[in-house]
């Protein structure tokens, strides 16, 4: 049986190879990292200013109450009055996360809503479904009939609204249900 013979040059050549590329993939990301963060930023920034157009201040909540679901993903004090919640949920036939920002007053009354993400092959309407949830409290929003052809989704979103109810209580000194 004959042995493998190592050549010292090849896995130097190897070696070589793979440090110059992880290099290059170090210096790729510290170009780009910042630049990546700027955008996601933005694009949370305008979806709170779709649910509160008037909006002059933000501050970001941190940290999250005890008991914040875990769909909750971020919430913002909007001119020190109003609660903008950032939510992810997915549901049974998803293929990815379900992104959604409500503006929600103090008292636990929808003001905006933007469905951010959807990824879906049926949609029930992205624009106009998320709608019918502005101006209700908790116990309106869960009156809301789930959209026939996509109940999982509806029902997913209606659940994610519940979880925003839910931190906002929280945050007011309530308990969660």
């Amino acid at each position: 049986m004959n042995k493998p013979k190592f050549n010292v040059k090849s896995i130097i050549a190897l070696t070589a190879i793979c440090l110059i590329v992880t290099a290059l993939l170090a210096v790729t990301n510290h170009f780009t990292s910042p630049v990546i963060a700027e955008t996601r930023e933005k694009k949370v920034e305008d979806s709170l200013r779709a649910v509160i157009p008037d909006m002059y201040s933000m501050r970001e909540v941190k940290p999250l109450p005890d008991g914040t679901p875990a769909s909750v993903k971020k919430v913002y004090v909007i001119n020190g009055e109003i609660y903008a919640v950032v939510l992810a949920t997915t549901s049974a036939y998803s293929s990815g996360d379900m992104g959604i920002t409500v503006g929600l007053s103090g008292e636990g009354e929808i003001l905006g809503i933007k469905l951010t993400s959807y990824f879906e092959s049926k949609d029930f309407g992205r624009e106009t479904y998320p709608q019918q949830y502005v101006g209700l409290d908790a116990a309106g929003a869960e009156a809301v009939d789930v959209f026939a052809g996509v109940t999982y989704s509806s029902k997913a979103f209606k659940a994610a609204l519940q979880d925003a109810f839910t931190v906002v209580k929280l945050l007011e000194g309530g308990e969660a249900n």
